[in-house]
């Protein structure tokens, strides 16, 4: 592992809430951060998208699914919840 010494500019928001993850975790701030990069930039192998894709289609097929209009519908809501909030 690497250390890196580096200076952010984040918002008072984006700072509380590491700050809060950190405490509530009781771990230091800067592996909360470090886990959050390390998140962004993890992408998933071959193996788990196809477990992913396979769960999914058995799911579908035993008819475990909500209508696409259900969904939309969902996150329709939540963006003009969160344009109202804003």
């Amino acid at each position: 592992m690497t250390i890196l010494e580096i200076k952010l500019s984040i918002s008072d928001e984006i700072l509380a809430y590491l700050q809060q993850e950190a405490q509530d975790r009781n771990i230091s701030l800067d592996v909360v951060v470090s886990e959050t990069l390390e998140a962004y930039f993890d992408e998933p192998s071959d193996e788990e998208i196809l477990s992913s894709i396979k769960i999914g289609m058995r799911e579908a097929l035993a008819g475990n699914y909500r209508p696409a209009h259900e969904v939309l519908d969902e996150i329709e809501n939540e963006m003009l919840d969160d344009a109202n909030n804003s």
